[in-house]
């Protein structure tokens, strides 16, 4: 027993006695008229009552430990989204990572005396009431949001005040929502609490085929073949043999190609054609076995260019390069040429697209200027040009790349001997020495892999053409490439950079390194594998224009920051003018591929420029598609770009285990990496009490809550009532 008085004892004690005074002296006066003895009684009575009400002020009582209602509780979560499903090993035969999930949830059951949480984790978290109900959910969630749902349901714990001691998440580490790892660090941090982690799986795909095609938008040129490429790979089918199959919007098959691909393997497909504009599909048809069969088609936008490219060729040194390029271009109707070639110091040959002969001239009539360069769309140089142009015809020249987005091709290599003013700073390269005697062939490059160069336009890097070409001659050695440069090929070591490209302002700048490609015409292995002269410059000089802002025939320019987006995101569109005078509004419109529907529409606004005149174009997010982004200005052709817009990732699209992300929750949040068969001492650690932490709590149990001294008060007073009414007092 102890005492809590209600006020300090030096105060309490005074008071007592005088209250109890007070009671006596009062009630034996009130009692006067009785007989001695029931007067005495009732006094008594009264100083046993109140002496009651003086021991409640003393607050008598005793401490005992009850549960704490505030007690520390633990949380256990198990993924149950569908790629738990999967094999725990790289391996079709073993378990699945569910079962090893609930003997891990069965694990963690049988450690005593703890509060815990059960949840079920895939796009929520669902509260279960025992181990058992969670051990024997099935993994058939359509998302994984482990990391947003775990995050929840600490954070439910802590704000209704339960101290959450600790959690355990046991997940393959796939997520769809990666980003919600800072928000389960954050939630955990706030809640003190440690996530344990217990990460199940390794690399696991599901047998698939897939088409994608790395430019899904194409322009087609008048006379050119127009080549549709995708990628086919094999994931888990096992070595196939595959009918790659071309259609129309209609869906009639156009070209069909057989495709032999090993199981893991990708391989690059290419269809040439002289294509409409139009909407058309590489498809491989489902095969037996598939997980899923909604990425076996790839969709391809082709937009005709009606406009001839516009070329000015100039040769300071003539060779058999720049005749045969000449010859070979005027042929073409896709291009629309002029040129001038340097015979003598006042004797120049001018030969244009149409002409069947030139005469000589005493002037080279080059474009110096950026007004007359302003008139076409490429410029192809080679070499000696110290002797037609000087620093000022450079820095036209210069200024119509960066700010008219033109195209500079240096055909021949360094185009200059000794030094040209200006000119280095334009090229992709800085030149070293002149290289040596060895043999250089050009060979596909990463970069040029990328950008389909290789591989979509020109035969891929496994191509044997490459290899039976003759070699380039008076090849230089590069120290270093300028920034921005993508080299496109180089030789078959990679050492010597041999084609590049550089974007200079809203144009860019392409670089060959050597000459003598004249003999891909004549070399006779070259020859078995078609003309590769004439196809490397029909294709090469159409794509370089990919390389710039503006396309030909277009002064209006459209590109989207990103091509490809998440549900969700919104992305922006930014254009250029490079006309005369300015289009008073313009605006982009998303079209819907799949349906032809303008889905929206917006305004594009005219934004401060230092130098063409600029717009930007935001967008709210889009549904998940494909779609045409084309911008509309009034007396101008529209130019077009294409938008992915991918949804959410789903289980289906990835069940590789992501042990890592396991990791990084677990280090962020303090907790440990645990193994799926737990030792008991990992047991103990999981489930240690946190420091100043009890499952229990002193309660004080006062006197004056006892039903029996309130009942003994109470009887007292009852009894001198009685008393006294028996007595005829009131």
């Amino acid at each position: 027993m102890m005492l809590q008085p209600i006020l300090p004892l030096p105060v309490l004690v005074p008071i007592a006695l005088v209250v109890l005074g007070l009671i006596g002296w009062l009630c034996a006066s009130a009692c006067a008229r009785l007989s001695l003895r029931l007067r005495v009684l009732c006094v008594l009575l009264a100083l046993l009552a109140a002496s009651g009400g003086v021991v409640l002020l003393l607050n008598p009582g005793h401490v005992e430990q009850r549960p704490s209602p505030n007690a520390p509780v633990w949380v256990v979560g198990a993924d149950v989204s569908a790629s738990m499903a999967s094999p725990v090993r790289d391996d079709p035969g073993a378990e699945p990572r569910s079962a090893v999930a609930a003997r891990v949830v069965q694990r963690l059951a049988g450690f005593p005396q703890r509060d815990v949480r059960w949840l079920a984790l895939a796009e929520d978290a669902r509260t279960l009431t025992d181990a058992g109900q969670l051990a024997a959910l099935p993994a058939a969630g359509r998302s994984s949001a482990v990391m947003a749902a775990m995050a929840g349901g600490i954070e439910t714990l802590r704000r209704s005040g339960r101290t959450v001691a600790g959690a355990v998440l046991i997940t393959d580490g796939r997520d769809t929502r990666p980003r919600a790892l800072q928000q389960l660090i954050s939630r955990a941090g706030a809640a003190g609490c440690p996530v344990h982690t217990v990460p199940l799986g390794s690399t696991w795909q599901a047998a698939d085929l897939r088409v994608t095609s790395p430019h899904p938008f194409v322009m087609a040129y008048p006379g050119v073949e127009t080549h549709l490429a995708a990628t086919v790979s094999n994931t888990r089918m096992g070595s196939r043999q595959l009918q790659v199959e071309l259609l129309d919007a209609e869906g009639n098959i156009l070209q069909q190609q057989t495709l032999n691909l090993a199981d893991g393997e990708s391989r690059s497909v290419s269809f040439s054609r002289k294509a409409q504009a139009g909407e058309y599909f590489i498809r491989v048809s489902p095969q037996q076995g598939e997980s899923r069969e909604d990425n076996n088609t790839a969709r391809i936008t082709v937009r005709a260019v009606n406009s001839r490219i516009r070329v000015f060729l100039a040769e300071g040194s003539p060779y058999w390069d720049s005749k045969f390029l000449a010859q070979y271009l005027r042929e073409q109707s896709v291009f629309d040429v002029r040129s001038v070639h340097r015979l003598s110091e006042k004797r120049f040959y001018h030969i244009n697209t149409g002409d069947d002969d030139a005469t000589p001239t005493e002037t080279p009539g080059m474009p110096t200027t950026a007004e007359k360069l302003a008139g076409y769309d490429i410029v192809v140089l080679g070499k000696g040009m110290e002797r037609l142009m000087d620093a000022a015809a450079v820095q036209a020249l210069r200024a119509w790349v960066s700010e008219q987005g033109g195209i500079l091709v240096l055909s021949r290599g360094r185009c200059y001997g000794g030094r040209l003013e200006g000119m280095e700073e334009m090229e992709p390269f800085v030149w070293g020495s002149r290289a040596d005697a060895a043999e250089y062939r050009l060979a596909p490059a990463q970069d040029g892999l990328s950008s389909g160069l290789f591989g979509t336009v020109l035969p891929g890097g496994e191509h044997e053409v490459w290899g039976s070409l003759p070699a380039l001659d008076d090849v230089w050695a590069v120290q270093e490439n300028r920034p921005g440069t993508r080299v496109l090929a180089a030789t078959e070591g990679g050492n010597t950079p041999m084609l590049g490209i550089m974007r200079l302002g809203l144009g860019a700048v392409a670089c060959l390194n050597g000459e003598g490609l004249w003999k891909w015409d004549f070399y006779p292995d070259a020859r078995n594998h078609g003309n590769m002269y004439r196809e490397f410059w029909r294709r090469f000089l159409p794509w370089v224009q990919t390389a710039a802002e503006f396309m030909p025939g277009f002064d209006l320019s459209l590109h989207v920051d990103r091509a490809d987006v998440q549900e969700g995101e919104a992305f922006t569109c930014l254009l250029g003018w490079r006309g005369m005078g300015r289009p008073a509004a313009v605006q982009v419109q998303a079209v819907n591929l799949a349906d032809g529907r303008v889905v929206a529409e917006h305004a594009a606004v005219l934004r401060p420029s230092a130098s063409i005149p600029r717009w930007e174009c935001a967008f709210e997010p889009l549904p998940p598609g494909e779609y045409l982004l084309r911008a509309v200005a009034e007396g101008t052709p529209s130019p077009e770009c294409r938008l992915r817009v991918r949804a959410l990732p789903t289980e289906a699209d990835n069940l590789n285990a992501d042990p890592e992300m396991a990791t990084r929750i677990a280090e962020a949040t303090g907790g440990l990496v645990l193994p799926p068969e737990l030792t008991d001492e990992q047991l103990a650690a999981v489930f240690a009490m946190p420091a100043g932490v009890s499952t229990t709590e002193d309660v004080y149990c006062p006197l004056w809550a006892e039903w029996q001294v309130l009942a003994t008060m109470a009887g007292c007073l009852g009894f001198l009532w009685y008393i006294r009414r028996r007595k005829g007092l009131l």
